[in-house]
């Protein structure tokens, strides 16, 4: 009787482990960019991001680069419903002069352009 009790809370511990990190890998769909700044001579850009539901935060994000153009993908803090094992709401990426878009993702496969270069005056413009 006692083994049994010993394995079930086993189990269950495991479970609940398991649980705690698999929501740190989950991708977060509803970051939005609440204000950003271009320092160091224009080699990094800083961004501040929201997330736009009541629950969870943000701990890490992944840049994927193609062509010049940034792709960023968040993740979610770990933990369980509304942890903030983790969580930040600023973040620093490398920039290249040649970069000139930024889009974070949505969902599906999808990104939305949250930032953009503009041509004439070379400065990086909110997309709202």
């Amino acid at each position: 009787m006692k083994n049994k009790f010993i394995i079930i809370l086993y189990i269950i511990l495991i479970i609940i482990i398991v649980l705690f990190f698999v929501e740190g890998l989950k991708k977060r769909t509803d970051v939005i960019l609440k204000d950003y700044s271009v320092i160091e001579n224009e080699k990094m850009i800083k961004l501040n991001i929201t997330i736009t539901s009541s629950m969870g935060y943000a701990r890490d994000l992944k840049v994927k680069q193609s062509g010049d153009n940034k792709y960023i993908t968040f993740y979610s803090t770990f933990g369980f419903l509304n942890s903030k094992i983790g969580a930040k709401s600023e973040y620093e990426i490398e920039l290249n002069p040649s970069y000139t878009k930024i889009y974070f993702f949505v969902g599906d496969g999808e990104y939305k352009l949250v930032l953009k270069k503009d041509e004439s005056t070379n400065e990086w413009v909110f997309i709202k």
